[in-house]
């Protein structure tokens, strides 16, 4: 490989492919309908400009006729053609009076504008006839087992009309709508993880094309309860004087000792920092615990004080990573009626019925949860026994020679991505706070850090600075920061420096930035960006003349980030994944820590590829070889407790680190796949400071450089931007939800497709887009975390999917961005099964 040296590829990647063929989409456009909007389009223009050119020649002949009876006639026929109207049956006899090359003319564009009139009239009966054509073509396509099983998971309610339209009862008019933007979404977009994408990893020949998908798509699907109704379960549980009693008893993992109070991160998802006074009485019971680890509750009556303050926990008796936590928790609860009710939950969860296992998880969570049942929150029904569709086998092969050039771009990508982590405003930020509390050579534990910039009550701006970014889950990615932190003003301008750079903004030609120009920007950086250590890179492949071309849809965390959870969900549907160390790159200089909590739902169920596992409060030990060998004969795999870590200056990167006992770096990272901001807020803080953003680049970068909506009237036009081979960001458009065209009062069909055909063209948006309507008046963080911020893919010539989309808008000062559909459908890999599906690989680019 070229530049080898500098980085490594991951020998498996992700294969995500989208359930539905493209074809179907293709079956559900109004193709002859939009043929008379642009036959329209063509006519209308044509009347325009011969009208004009007509109004000279009629000029004339009104002179020549001053003084005789056809005066007034020839100057109502003139007027009529110039603004386009249908001349009156007297005006009509003014042709008589013209010559003969002029009146052919007018005659010609009278019967062009009767043949206008009659498109225009027949317009509505031919979108009537083929909207009846989609129907019955969106019957077709929501019957596919595949959709079917997909959609019972995604919406039950219209799964519910599906069967009802299978059984002769057509949906109403919102259900078509629905429907038809499920089917839109299973096949123009691979949503992770569901029965409507087909994941699974695939591997890199020597030769061959650059995309060899496999020859069939034959997958397995497997259901998981969802482990966020764990903790409310042993909660629950602990309750009752029998389970507490049994309960294994450990020291809060985050608690600390600073001479006169000990310290700990409190119960509950706020995660207060707590602390008590550190008296002999507090110090003996912790040193008795932490030397007898499998003391249980019931043998200690006394420490019910410090269990209830959360200085001191109860074990669950399970592996949250495990196959089966709730089958383990029945088998050791000691009430034979409570251990009854849990096994019915771990039963129904492996059970073939997918609604009846929902319904009876449901009713025996309730019947545990009683009386606090309402006062915990409950995941929608769909997603107690979520459903994972998996390509059990080799998903698909690509070749290496063909993706070198462009996986050397993505390791350009890669430095790139170290200017805009988005946590580098906290970063740089706490090393202020670090450096003007301590010194550039202290050695801070991790806690005490956490806890005085937390409670100081003079944290100097640096301080104050870090608490603001800290609050925010999602930092604006191009935030200058006060002005009096000289690191934050570097950062904003090397950022500000490749917006003009990248000639980021409305207007002008698309931009390719070439890597040598990118490394004479870098040059330039502070010494606080840098690369981070593995991404994965989420892209679609385009064929091109000059060899393989890569759109880029969203870059993560690497580090086997994504990858995990797909070897852990091919090994339990019966595959035979490769090694667990595929799905990384070694670190030389730094041990990787990740959290094995399950916080934020099963998304974060995983096979552990971190050198170390972080010791974290709430957490569910079980047995550290199962969990983290997780039978990928990686061997047991040491723990490390936070209380351990202590925190450095590096003047070189001007930087805080992590470090272990031994002075090891130390890397926290969330390689789960539930958003990073859902984690518990001193976990969010480790990562945030001192790791590596879960997300690296938002999809498709389309709020760029600024997040603010464009004035009312203006669509700004953004072009796009590569880096060499690689699409960095699709050329789309940003306008307010209120200017984009929707159908008038009393406007029909054939007014409002023509005025949105003329609107669309004007504005170089083509008829099929991806679109995102978020609403930003309560700020860009909550904007960008709402359901807005996913695309929803548009093409106007599906009826139902324009309505749909009209009826979404909403707000109409929300920030409408309308983003360029590449790769074009037709691009999309054949099959075996004899249709295109839109594919997406998941490729690990590291640093050698």
């Amino acid at each position: 490989m070229r530049r080898a040296v500098r980085y490594m590829v991951a020998p498996v990647f992700g294969v995500r492919v989208a359930s539905v063929p493209v074809e179907r989409l293709e079956r559900m456009r109004c193709a002859e309908t939009w043929a008379l909007v642009d036959e329209l389009a063509e006519v209308s223009d044509w009347l325009a400009r011969e009208g004009a050119e007509l109004s000279e020649p009629l000029h004339e002949a009104v002179g020549a006729a001053a003084g005789t009876p056809a005066k007034p006639l020839l100057v109502a026929l003139r007027r009529a053609v110039f603004g386009g109207r249908r001349p009156d049956r007297r005006s009509l006899e003014a042709l008589a009076h013209l010559p003969g090359e002029l009146a052919r003319r007018v005659e010609s564009w009278l019967e062009r504008r009767e043949h206008r009139d009659r498109v225009r009239r027949r317009l509505p009966e031919v979108l009537a006839a083929e909207v009846d054509a989609e129907v019955e073509a969106l019957r077709q396509a929501v019957s596919a087992p595949a959709f079917r099983r997909g959609l019972a998971q995604g919406s039950p309610v219209l799964s519910a009309q599906v069967d009802r339209w299978l059984a002769g009862r057509r949906p109403g008019r919102q259900e078509l709508l629905g429907l038809a933007r499920y089917v839109a979404r299973a096949a123009a977009k691979t949503s992770p993880y569901a029965t409507f994408t087909f994941s699974g990893l695939g591997e890199w020949t020597a030769g061959g094309p650059a995309v060899q998908p496999p020859d069939t798509l034959d997958w397995q699907g497997v259901v998981e309860l969802d482990r966020a109704v764990l903790q409310p379960v042993w909660a629950a549980l602990t309750r009752h004087p029998e389970v507490y009693a049994r309960a294994r008893l450990r020291v809060n993992p985050a608690a600390f000792d600073d001479g006169e109070r000990i310290w700990f991160l409190g119960p509950g998802p706020t995660e207060r920092l707590s602390s008590v006074p550190a008296g002999k009485d507090v110090r003996a019971a912790l040193a008795w615990l932490r030397a007898h680890p499998d003391a249980m509750a019931g043998s200690v009556p006394g420490l019910r004080p410090l269990v209830q303050a959360g200085l001191v926990e109860l074990v669950p008796p399970y592996d949250e990573q495990g196959a089966d936590p709730v089958g383990a928790l029945a088998s050791w609860l000691p009430v034979p009626s409570l251990a009854a009710t849990v096994r019915r939950i771990s039963e129904a969860a492996h059970g073939d019925d997918r609604r009846k296992s929902i319904d009876t998880v449901r009713e025996a969570l309730e019947e545990l949860l009683s009386p606090g049942a309402r006062a915990h929150p409950w995941l929608p029904d769909k997603n107690l026994c979520p459903e994972s569709a998996l390509l059990t086998g080799v998903a698909g092969r690509c070749g290496a020679g063909a993706w070198q050039a462009a996986l050397d771009d993505l390791d350009v990508v890669r430095h790139l991505l170290g200017l805009f982590d988005s946590d580098l405003p906290a970063k740089v930020s706490a090393a202020a706070y670090f450096l003007d509390r301590y010194g550039p050579g202290a050695s801070v534990p991790a806690l005490t850090f956490y806890r005085d910039l937390h409670t100081a009550d003079q944290p100097g701006p640096a301080g104050l600075m870090v608490r603001e970014l800290l609050g925010n889950p999602l930092a604006t990615p191009g935030g200058a920061g006060p002005p009096d932190l000289p690191g934050m003003r570097a950062l904003a301008a090397a950022r500000r420096r490749f917006w003009q750079a990248a000639n980021a903004g409305p207007g002008g030609a698309a931009v390719c930035l070439t890597a040598a120009e990118l490394a004479g920007l870098a040059a330039e950086w502070p010494p606080f960006v840098q690369a981070p250590g593995s991404v994965c890179c989420y892209v679609q492949a385009v064929p091109a003349p000059d060899g393989l071309r890569l759109v880029l849809g969203t870059v993560s965390a690497g580090y086997g980030r994504g990858l995990s959870r797909l070897h852990r969900l091919i090994t339990l549907a019966g595959g035979q994944p490769p090694p667990a160390m595929h799905l990384r790159a070694p670190e030389a200089d730094v041990r990787l820590a990740e959290c094995r909590a399950i916080a934020g739902g099963g998304l974060n169920l995983r096979t552990a590829t971190a050198d170390v596992a972080l010791a974290y409060p709430g957490t569910a030990p079980g047995d550290p070889a199962a969990v983290l060998g997780d039978g990928a004969g990686e061997g047991e795999v040491p723990e490390v407790s936070v209380v351990e870590l202590a925190i450095t200056y590096d003047p070189a990167t001007e930087r805080l680190v992590l470090r272990d006992a031994a002075g090891c770096r130390v890397r926290p990272v969330h390689l789960g796949l539930a958003a990073q901001h859902w984690l518990p807020p001193a976990l969010q803080f480790l990562i945030r400071v001192f790791g590596e953003p879960a997300t690296a680049m938002v999809p498709g970068w389309v709020f760029r450089a600024g997040g603010d909506v464009p004035p009312p009237g203006a669509v700004e036009r953004w072009p796009r931007l590569d880096v060499g081979r690689v699409t960095l960001a699709r050329a789309c458009v940003r306008l307010r939800a209120g200017d984009f065209p929707v159908p008038l009062p009393g406007e029909g069909d054939a007014a409002y497709l023509p005025r949105l055909a003329g609107w669309l063209a004007g504005h170089g948006v083509a008829r099929r887009f991806f679109a995102r309507v978020v609403d930003l008046r309560e700020g860009l963080g909550t904007g960008l975390l709402s359901k807005g911020r996913k695309p929803m893919y548009v093409d106007v010539t599906d009826h139902l999917l324009l309505t749909g989309f009209i009826r979404s808008i909403g707000d109409p000062d929300a920030l409408m961005v309308l983003e360029e559909a590449l790769p074009d459908l037709a691009d999309a890999p054949a099959y075996g099964d004899g249709g295109r599906h839109v594919t997406e690989y998941a490729v690990q680019v590291s640093r050698s």
